[in-house]
Order: structure tokens, then C-alpha cells, then sequence
């Protein structure tokens, strides 16, 4: 087994360590003497390789955007249906949220710390990047209908977003994933002409006296 070189372990024991900090004591709370104490290090081995706490904070959140996306490209398949693919993705998605651990602190909070925030738009406005373009592929083939690519994208990203925020908060799972996959089949050009053949089930009302 190949051995990690002493400074890229110094790092990632000062990344574990803030991590650890931030999760059980609030990312506001800790200070860079706090998390060079936790990491075994001086405070000049964490500036050696981090600005400052929010530019540590930023490489966490980063490390976090690159794990979970590397899961839910994972489930697409060559060559496979996008509204099934998609639907897949976010499941393994949800299922790789409750293996996190202390990292749920980003997805869950990070947006209301400017710094974290900052940084964390960038990876969403990538992560948009890459469904626009999956989907303009997909729209050009006809097999999802013809709507503005970027606008689905951008609605879709902050629909998956909020479902994983709910998830979090409540820890009911089988409702986020009904709502997605139902905005997500929505896509299907046909879905319209199935849905106009299904009569709902409405409740007939009095008339008025």
C-alpha cells in the first residue's frame, strides 16, 4: 500500500479535524487555534496551507460537492433513458446523504455562511452547467420535450436542492423522491397525453344554497 507523503497527511488531518469542530460545535464557534489543537499541528501548518478558516471551510465544502457528484454520475448509464437515469441519481444521491456523517453539516447549513455560500454557488452553477447540457442532448433527440434547456436545469438543480435540505430536516426520504420523480417524468414527451387521459379524483361539491 502506497504511504500518503507527511505534508499531504498534515493536510488532511487538518481538514478531518475542522470538520469534526465545525460539525459539533458551529462553523462560527471554531478558530484556526482551536483546529490546529484538534489536528496535532501549529497554527503556522494550517496557514501553510490554507489562507484562513473560510478558505478551509471552502476546500471541505468543495471535497463534499466532488464526492456526491462523482455518486450520482455514477448512476447514469451509456446510452440510457435521462428521465430514468435522473430519477436513479437522485436516490443514490439521497442514500449517499445519510453515509456522510459530520459533512451533512454542509449540505445542510453552509448557505447561510456567506464564505461557504460563496463557494458553494460556484459548484452549483458547474453542476447546472452539466444537466443544461445533458439536457439539450436529450431535447435534440427528442426524447425529453422541448423546453428551454437552461431554465429546466436551473429548476430542476433547485428543486433537487431543496428536497435534499427537506430530507435532512425531516428525515422523510420516500416523499422527496415521489416529488422529484414526478418533476422529473413530467420531461417525457408524452407525459402530457398520459396525464389528459387519467381523470382525477375530485370530491364533488354542493352546489351553493
Amino acid at each position: 500500500m502506497a504511504r500518503t507523503p507527511r505534508g499531504q497527511q498534515t493536510r488532511d488531518d487538518i481538514l478531518a479535524a475542522a470538520l469534526s469542530e465545525f460539525a459539533e460545535r458551529g462553523y462560527q464557534s471554531v478558530t484556526i487555534e482551536e483546529i490546529a489543537a484538534a489536528a496535532g499541528v501549529t497554527k503556522g501548518a494550517v496557514y501553510h496551507w490554507f489562507t484562513d478558516k473560510d478558505d478551509l471551510g471552502r476546500e471541505l465544502q468543495h471535497q463534499l460537492y466532488e464526492r456526491m457528484s462523482s455518486t450520482a454520475a455514477a448512476a447514469f448509464t451509456p446510452d440510457g433513458d435521462l428521465v430514468d437515469d435522473m430519477s436513479r441519481a437522485f436516490q443514490v444521491w439521497l442514500a449517499a446523504v445519510g453515509d456522510l456523517g459530520e459533512a451533512r453539516f454542509f449540505l445542510r447549513d453552509a448557505w447561510v455562511i456567506p464564505a461557504l455560500d460563496e463557494g458553494g454557488r460556484v459548484d452549483h452553477e458547474a453542476a447546472v452547467e452539466i444537466v443544461e447540457s445533458v439536457l439539450a442532448d436529450a431535447v435534440g433527440r427528442g426524447e425529453v420535450v422541448a423546453i428551454d434547456p437552461e431554465a429546466t436545469a436551473r429548476i430542476l438543480m433547485g428543486a433537487w436542492a431543496e428536497a435534499t435540505l427537506f430530507v435532512l430536516r425531516t428525515g422523510r426520504r420516500a416523499e422527496a423522491v415521489a416529488v422529484i420523480e414526478r418533476l422529473v417524468r413530467a420531461l417525457r414527451p408524452d407525459h402530457d397525453q398520459h396525464t389528459s387521459s387519467v381523470r382525477p379524483n375530485v370530491v364533488p361539491q354542493e352546489a351553493p344554497a
